[in-house]
């Protein structure tokens, strides 16, 4: 590529292009006054002339500049040349997975580890100043060779948003389409759990050398995204264990919910796929400034070693400690002392769960010093033992703390068995467990918003299509629908047929209901816009609404163990007549509705309706919009400026043609 100039405000020297970013290419520069190599990211020409353009530069400068992070790319300077943005970041040595994994094919479940683990920390340092990544990809994930080895460096920060103040048009497809979390396909607001989404699909393309969400189009792709399974990784790589699979079926869960809840979690998660009860010795990270540890170490356990029991690696100070953990993930056991230069014990112990929480710490101490011991236990140390070290005493420490790592690991596999088996479990059933304890066959009264949202048109095109088709149209628009409604505090009741009948209560159910509807409605009709007339989302979406008081409680059969947990009242079968003359894409809500919800949407009076169950009138209104009020109306306009619109260029994945 042709250099646009060959100096850039005076002081950076362009050599050659090294590369392109999602606002512009980016070259190896030397920067004339410090005399240093330099990496400039110089905006494309083409969207220089964009206001819109140039305010998304400046928010990735302000991004990475947030971020200092040993994992994350350093910016240097921001500025311009004759009106024209660019970044200054540090210039990295190495090549990026992307490129890598074009070499080797796939990488052993060890590496992966590895990258997975240093990514993760970046990824958490963008996400603790709520800073959504929302582009994560092999080609953004760069193993940069520096001193100590090499490192994860995260890039590309160009369509970063920060949380809470970032809107999504139909029109926007932000990032690339093979790594993109259900909520981005779909035009949800993505939130940090998308960036795991994206990194699981980083590590799934790692280990097995394919995506797990492909298809011949963007539409298919989007489609898989949204709806479909993926194949296990052990299917395709049949040395990967069970264990493998259970992980990315949490790291890869459509809804947001069942997810790893923070990068760091899930990194240990994956960290622990390395059992060394399966995969070969307990690895051991001995931390101790004294020389001859090392020696002493090996000599005294030079039958465990020999035999694959242990395997020891070292550190002399509390940093290289650290690094050894980020570099050897399936450490299980850490031996430190407490005194050491750099880093101290102390300090280090108080690190330690960042890089690996399940990894178990017994300090070293000299006898008797009680401050220190007491501090360590405080800081999370799982024991300690007094020098001299006894190494009897020592090996059965050692043992007790893998132990506990045992432990640790089947909790966790709990947790998630339990996250699963929630799955299955009824939402009124859970409603009930949690109310105050009414005697059995006893109501509740309620105060609440009821909604019915049934697919457009469905029986018709049902009665057509194999049963088949038929369940999966349903279940791709149900897949939409329950995330947006639980995610504003509403509870499924029942699905009836193809429709869903969703209860709202608490503060605000009103306003969280209605916001709730707009949103399966928009995102049902993006994903219509963007996978064709001939996909599951063509349908559209027929909804009523109503509220005020409703009746819960137990209805069916006790003597033959039938029971359900629902609610009854007017304002059900109004929202279900109501859910019944609605057109596609169209939100009815009665008159009360209107009136208590006028000041925060926007309503459009319709004739007025007798319902069937009394025959009396009622006022029916259409939802519009949620009105913005004029104080926000400048945070909304500086939110949008952070979309960017989907590069068609970038929509092809590795192996795969993906046609506009």
């Amino acid at each position: 590529m042709a250099l646009p100039k060959r100096i850039i405000a005076n002081r950076y020297e362009l050599h050659a292009a090294i590369g392109e970013g999602a606002m512009g290419h980016i070259w190896k520069a030397t920067d004339r006054h410090l005399r240093r190599p330099v990496a400039l990211k110089l905006m494309a020409p083409a969207q220089a002339t964009s206001a819109l353009a140039r305010n998304r530069f400046a928010l990735e400068a302000m991004a990475i500049a947030r971020l200092c992070n040993q994992h994350v790319v350093q910016i240097h300077d921001y500025g311009f040349d004759e009106d024209n943005p660019y970044i200054v970041m540090e210039l990295l040595q190495g090549e990026d997975l992307e490129a890598r994994l074009r070499r080797a094919g796939r990488l052993p479940l060890s590496a992966v580890i590895t990258i997975l683990n240093q990514a993760s920390r970046g990824l958490a340092a963008a996400h603790d100043v709520s800073i959504v990544h929302r582009d994560l990809k092999p080609a953004n994930l760069f193993l940069a060779r520096t001193d100590v080895g090499e490192v994860v460096k995260i890039l590309d920060f160009g369509v970063a948003s920060m949380l809470g103040n970032d809107i999504n048009s139909p029109e926007d497809l932000v990032g690339r389409p093979l790594y993109m979390s259900p909520e981005q396909v779909r035009c949800a607001q993505p939130d940090l759990r998308s960036d795991l989404w994206s990194l699981a699909v980083v590590a799934y393309y790692a280990l097995t050398g394919s995506t797990p969400f492909q298809g011949q189009h963007l539409s298919s792709v989007i489609m898989n995204i949204a709806i479909a399974p993926f194949p296990a990784p052990s299917s395709l790589v049949p040395d990967l264990s069970p264990k493998v699979d259970r992980f990315f079926e949490r790291a890869l869960a459509k809804n947001p919910a069942q997810r790893f809840s923070s990068a760091r979690e899930m990194a240990a998660a994956f960290a622990a796929l390395a059992d060394p009860q399966d995969r070969g010795p307990v690895k051991i990270l001995v931390v101790d400034d004294e020389p001859d540890v090392p020696l002493l170490v090996r000599q005294r356990f030079r039958q465990q070693i020999r035999k694959s029991v242990y395997e020891f690696v070292f550190a002399t100070d509390g940093e290289t400690a650290l690094e050894q953990l980020r570099n050897h993930p399936d450490v299980n056991v850490v031996l430190s002392d407490i005194s050491m230069p750099g880093m101290d014990g102390l300090t280090f112990l108080s690190r330690v769960a960042e890089v690996n929480p399940m990894v178990q710490t017994v300090m070293v101490s000299a006898y008797g010093d009680m401050r220190n011991i007491r501090t360590a236990m405080n800081r999370g140390a799982f024991d300690f033992v007094v020098k001299p070290i006894d190494f009897e005493d020592l090996e059965a420490t050692i043992q007790k703390s893998l132990r506990r790592v045992a432990e640790l690991r089947k909790t966790a596999r709990s947790t998630e068995e339990n996250d699963t088996l929630r799955m299955f479990v009824s939402s009124s059933l859970v409603e009930r467990i949690r109310s105050t304890g009414t005697e059995a066959g006893q109501g509740e009264d309620w105060q609440g918003t009821v909604a019915f949202i049934d697919l457009a048109g469905f029986h018709p095109a049902a009665g057509e299509a194999p049963p088949g088709d038929a369940l999966r149209t349903l279940n791709a628009n149900f897949e939409v629908m329950v995330p947006e409604i639980t995610r504003r505090g509403g509870v499924i009741d029942k699905f009836l047929g193809d429709a869903v009948m969703t209860i709202f209560r608490g503060e605000g159910h009103l306003g969280r209901a209605l916001d709730a509807c707009m949103a399966v409605r928009d995102q049902l009709h993006a994903l219509a816009l963007r996978t064709g007339e001939g996909s599951p989302f063509a349908h559209g979406v027929s909804i009523g609404v109503d509220t005020g008081p409703m009746i819960a409680g137990e209805i069916g059969s006790r003597a033959f163990g039938r029971l359900d947990y629902t609610v009854l009242g007017e304002i059900v079968g109004t929202a279900a007549h109501l859910k019944s003359i609605a057109r596609k894409d169209q939100v009815l809500v009665t008159g009360r509705v209107a009136e208590a919800a006028r000041s925060h949407f926007e309503f459009e009076a319709q004739e007025d309706r007798r319902l069937p169950q009394n025959g009396e009138p009622i006022s029916v209104f259409e939802l519009v919009r949620r009105r913005i009020a004029p104080q926000a109306a400048a945070t909304t306009s500086a939110a949008y400026m952070t979309t960017l619109a989907y590069e068609e260029q970038d929509a092809k994945g590795p192996g795969q043609s993906i046609p506009a």
